[in-house]
């Protein structure tokens, strides 16, 4: 399952790179947030520490409770940066941890 949402994460992250409504931005600041959070609690209970908080600092600098508001120019590289956080994720959880995407 993990792999599966840190793809979507990806995705998603990727796609913002469009001039979209933002309507999107709001939904993928909610979507990033819990992405984050859940592939960090379970990254973190696997032992990859590391990893795990740096997808909880995506999780921070995405939260929808206390916005970090920055320009359109600045949030680009961001996301990008966040799309492939998440993808090396996916990738590594698909070749390292075989029993975190099973459970």
């Amino acid at each position: 399952m993990i792999r599966i949402v840190a793809i979507c994460a990806a995705v998603a992250l990727t796609i913002a790179t469009l001039s979209l409504p933002y309507g999107y931005y709001q939904l993928l600041r909610l979507g990033i947030f819990a992405a984050g959070i859940y592939c960090g609690i379970k990254l973190k209970s696997a032992d990859d520490e590391k990893l795990a908080f740096s997808l909880f600092a995506v999780a921070l600098a995405f939260n929808p409770f206390l916005p970090v508001f920055l320009s359109r120019e600045i949030w680009l590289p961001i996301d990008l940066i966040c799309a492939a956080l998440f993808g090396f994720v996916a990738y590594r959880c698909g070749k390292k941890i075989p029993a975190i995407g099973s459970k």
